[in-house]
């Protein structure tokens, strides 16, 4: 497999033997199967009443009796969503114990045979189904053979065409009805306020659920062109960058901008392209377009995507098993012809947010540089002119000489600030400059207070932005402000623990003396954490104390 492929492989990971997944979606399989089971505990409870009072033998009583414990055990089953509700052998059971009561009964209960056929057709596919439907026809005419009436032949022959066509003809309304189901959910969940990677993470939620996918990709161009890669044991969806972009722009490049794609690896390797309105076959694909699609490997779909008549993207759904169907192509096709529209506009909705907070934010810079920077110089000018009175020799001009550096520095940090936010720039959305300011203020620290503050910042630096930002900056303050007040601490060191969902930040400050410290609790830090969903806790090892913020990292 050559490179340029290799971020649409699912993991090569050992396959584990597993059985095949459903044509139906999950929750409309499990749903039928619950019917199913209670359709024939319902005959298992009429054949007790009806046909044990006239069974002339006991080894069919048993056998009626053995099929009302089996269906009752199937009903318990079903209803737990066991495996064994899955097997087709039960199908084959209730045809087998239909056959019998029409051979006790009259022959009108032989079409009850038609319920197992639809049954099998809808859960395992049409060739069960008539697989099921012949082998129950020839069992009834051999049934009805001894009566010597021409109408023997009408029961079999009723069963033979009339349970696929009813299973085939169910199918399409099971679809509309699964499709209307997976919209309800999509807008139900998705709110285009939270964004559109948050619509696309909702989305691709749904049909990885519904196909048992292992990898999802979706294009979509729009105001801002992103690619999203979904997989389910990742935390959300994440956007292709670099070296894997330009990889999945070279694959498209060379795809039909107009029909959809069906690779399958089972019972043969194929690439099959098809219509997407009709699911009809379509032209033979391009050399290009069949290598790019075999070399991604398992079984795939790919398919434009269309809107206002033109090409809006494409998308990949890949699983292990089973192949993909030119009907479920359709399915996908008519499910995106509603859905897109939707993220369309959660994606200009997205754009014009952004559009609108660079606007706020260049007014809030014009405000500030009239409103702040300019007391701020008239500090440091006063400042500076308070040192030159004092003269060389005056005891209190290094302080002076300090408050003048401090006040540079804060001037120059808010001209920064001042000049991004002038520019449409978010003022808290580079994590590293948030750490930074940490580490800014820690040697403000030491130099004011003469206390020895060491920070050791992550290697990699975590989301922290926006209000997350100002918390942790102003917890930061808080605990080196306590450390100086209630302790009689020589030097503190500020430790973070990066995790995927949150982050602790441990003050460590040293004690004198060997004798326990009593227990406290940071009143001000615990409240301040709690508000952003976090907690404080303080250990108190012989030697030291330290205080562990944890925050989240919704920021």
């Amino acid at each position: 497999m050559s490179s340029a492929e290799a971020e649409l492989v699912p993991s090569s990971a050992v396959t584990e033997a597993r059985e095949p997944s459903p044509r139906m979606p999950p929750r409309s399989r499990r749903a039928l199967l619950r019917h199913v089971a209670g359709t024939r505990a319902l005959l298992a409870l009429s054949a007790g009443l009806t046909l044990l009072p006239a069974v002339p033998d006991l080894p069919t009583t048993l056998l009626l009796l053995a099929y009302a414990a089996v269906a009752a055990l199937l009903l318990v089953v079903a209803l737990r969503d066991r495996p064994a509700a899955h097997w087709r052998l039960w199908l084959w059971l209730d045809a087998f114990v239909l056959l019998l009561a029409s051979r006790l009964l009259a022959p009108p209960i032989a079409a009850l045979m038609v319920l197992p056929v639809v049954a099998m057709a809808l859960l395992s596919g049409l060739r069960a189904a008539l697989v099921l439907a012949l082998a129950g026809a020839v069992g009834l005419w051999l049934v009805a053979q001894g009566e010597g009436s021409p109408m023997a032949l009408a029961v079999p022959l009723l069963l033979l065409t009339l349970g696929p066509a009813v299973a085939l003809l169910a199918r399409p309304g099971s679809a509309l009805r699964e499709r209307q189901r997976v919209v309800a959910a999509f807008t139900e969940q998705a709110d285009p306020r939270h964004g559109l990677r948050r619509q696309v993470q909702v989305l691709l939620d749904l049909l990885g659920t519904h196909f048992g996918l292992e990898r999802a990709l979706l294009d979509l161009p729009g105001p801002a062109p992103r690619v999203f890669c979904w997989e389910p044991a990742a935390a959300g969806v994440r956007v292709l960058e670099d070296e894997a972009l330009q990889r999945w722009r070279a694959q498209r490049a060379v795809l039909p901008a107009n029909q959809g794609c069906v690779v399958s690896a089972e019972p043969l390797v194929s690439v099959r392209a098809f219509d997407l309105a009709s699911g009809a076959p379509g032209a033979a694909l391009h050399p290009g377009a069949c290598r790019v699609l075999l070399e991604a490997g398992a079984q795939g779909l790919w398919m434009p995507l269309h809107s206002y008549g033109r090409t809006q993207g494409q998308l990949c759904l890949l699983r292990r098993e089973p192949a993909f169907t030119a009907a479920e192509l359709r399915w996908v096709h008519a499910l995106m012809r509603e859905l897109l529209p939707l993220l369309e506009r959660a994606d200009l909705l997205e754009q014009l947010q952004d559009e609108t907070t660079a606007r706020e934010r260049e007014r809030i810079g014009r405000d500030l540089h009239d409103s702040a920077v300019q007391p701020y110089l008239g500090l440091k000018y006063g400042l500076e002119a308070v040192a030159r009175m004092a003269g060389e020799d005056n005891p209190v001009r290094p302080q002076l000489v300090q408050l003048v550096q401090m006040t540079n520095d804060e001037l120059q940090a808010l001209r920064d600030m001042v000049s991004g936010l002038r520019r449409g720039q978010d003022p808290g959305g580079a994590s590293a400059g948030a750490l930074a300011a940490l580490q800014r203020q820690a040697q403000r620290f030491e130099s004011l207070y003469g206390l020895k503050v060491e920070v050791q910042l992550p290697e990699e630096a975590p989301p922290v932005r926006g209000s997350l930002a100002k918390a942790l900056l102003h917890l930061f303050n808080e605990a080196l402000t306590n450390v100086r007040r209630h302790t009689q601490a020589t030097a503190v060191m500020v430790q973070f623990d990066v995790q995927p969902q949150q982050l602790c930040m441990r003050v460590r400050n040293n004690r004198a003396g060997s004798a326990p410290a009593l227990p406290f609790t940071p009143r001000s830090l615990s409240e301040r954490a709690q508000e952003f969903g976090g907690h404080v806790a303080v250990n108190q090892p012989p030697g030291c104390t330290e205080v562990a913020i944890t925050l989240p990292l919704t920021g």
